[in-house]
Order: C-alpha cells, then sequence, then structure tokens
C-alpha cells in the first residue's frame, strides 16, 4: 500500500483546483446561453450602411437539464487595436430580447446602421450577457471582430 504524505496531497489539490479554475476561465470568456451568428469575425462593413446582428438562445432545457437562463444581452460597438477594445464609440442595443424557449431554438435579428462618421479601421461588437445560473448570476462577453471599410 503506498502512503500519501499531506504535504502531497496538499499540492495535488491546489494543482486540480488550479486546473479546474483555468478550464472554466476559458468557458466563461464566451457567452453562455446565446450563440452568434452574424456578424461573423473579420466580416468587413460599410459605414453609413446597415449590419445585421443575429443571435440564436439555447433552450431553457437541453439533454435534460435546465443550467440557468440569459437575463440580459448588451450589444455595443468598440474601436479596436489587435485583439484590445478600445474606447466604446456606439451602444448598438440595451436589454436586447433574450426570451427563450423551453425546448427549442430562437432565433433574435436586428439591423444597426453603422454611423456614417466611421472612419475606416478595426471595430468589434462586444456582447455582453448576464446570465442566472443555479446559484447566482454572472456577466460573460464575446467578442466579434469586424472591420469598417469605405
Amino acid at each position: 500500500m503506498v502512503a500519501f504524505s499531506t504535504r502531497t496531497v496538499l499540492l495535488f489539490t491546489v494543482f486540480c483546483l488550479v486546473f479546474i479554475q483555468t478550464a472554466y476561465a476559458n468557458i466563461f470568456s464566451q457567452l453562455q446561453f446565446i450563440k452568434i451568428s452574424a456578424p461573423k469575425s473579420g466580416q468587413d462593413v460599410v459605414a453609413g450602411k446597415k449590419l445585421t446582428i443575429k443571435y440564436v438562445m439555447q433552450p431553457l432545457i437541453k439533454n435534460n437539464v435546465a443550467a440557468g437562463k440569459a437575463l440580459k444581452l448588451d450589444i455595443n460597438f468598440h474601436k479596436r487595436s489587435g485583439n484590445t477594445l478600445k474606447n466604446k464609440v456606439n451602444t448598438i442595443a440595451k436589454k436586447c430580447p433574450v426570451s427563450a424557449k423551453e425546448s427549442k431554438y430562437v432565433t433574435y435579428t436586428r439591423k444597426w446602421t453603422v454611423p456614417k462618421n466611421t472612419k475606416p479601421g478595426s471595430y468589434a461588437l462586444s456582447f455582453v450577457e448576464l446570465v442566472q445560473l443555479r446559484r447566482g448570476q454572472m456577466t460573460v462577453a464575446e467578442t466579434v471582430k469586424v472591420n469598417v471599410v469605405d
């Protein structure tokens, strides 16, 4: 029989907790109950023209499990530099519709006009979701990169 020291067990426990926390950190950088269909990352948009924003709500019960639900979705338009968001240029929508059905996916579409005075360059749409989980709430965000062209 192998005997483990208290120090070995403690180090193993700390390692496991760090691993689990790292795994969940990657998951929470994405929206939990919403899938963004449009725009696609890297899409070119023209200032003064309409941009279609489309997202799909996950059913409230998926694989016989009710993990939670989206409470609120905000969409913002930011200037970006590489993968870093800079100043917010515009609020596209506050409190977008997020009602979901028990066992069906629900798709929402909205049109937004890119401001005419937007200079060509790198921009991003940030989707910020407030979610209700079984034991609490959390805010998660996902970013879609777009390029404003002439």
